[in-house]
């Protein structure tokens, strides 16, 4: 996985328009899903972090049995396939939603966007009816 990490990194675009769109999608047509399972946790422990630490690069594992499921439909599970793939993206600001319940993914992220994160993430939180209305007595 670490050469499709290359070869990602060394294929255009590098930067600019279209870069975060890109994507290597790698196929094991002769992986079974039971096997895929352990294989993939291992490769994400050794190659994940440190890809994503340095280059900003995440690994997206695909299998029959994934248990992942869709950010805001946990009854949606997108991480299944009946061939076992692999993809090779660039992380982007917007994966923290990825990371909430992984403290140490998320800490990767925010190291990783730092200022611009933080302001990712505050707009998010504008969007969502936490506050208290101003109407209320306590405002008054």
């Amino acid at each position: 996985m670490n050469g499709y990490k290359t070869q990602f990194l060394n294929t255009q675009p590098i930067d600019g328009d279209g870069a975060d769109n890109k994507v290597i999608v790698v196929v094991f047509t002769d992986l079974s899903a039971d096997r895929a399972k352990g294989l993939f946790g291992d490769v994400l422990k050794q190659v994940a972090a440190p890809s994503y630490e340095k280059d900003g690069i995440l690994f997206g594992p695909f299998y029959e049995g994934n248990e992942g499921t869709a950010i805001y439909n946990s009854g949606f599970r997108p991480f299944q396939s009946p061939v076992p793939f692999l993809f090779v993206r660039q992380g982007v600001i917007s994966d923290w939603k990825f990371f909430l319940d992984k403290e140490d993914w998320l800490n990767r992220w925010a190291r990783r966007f730092q200022g611009s994160g933080v302001q990712t993430l505050a707009d998010e939180l504008r969007r969502l009816p936490w506050r208290a209305k101003r109407d209320q007595p306590h405002y008054k």
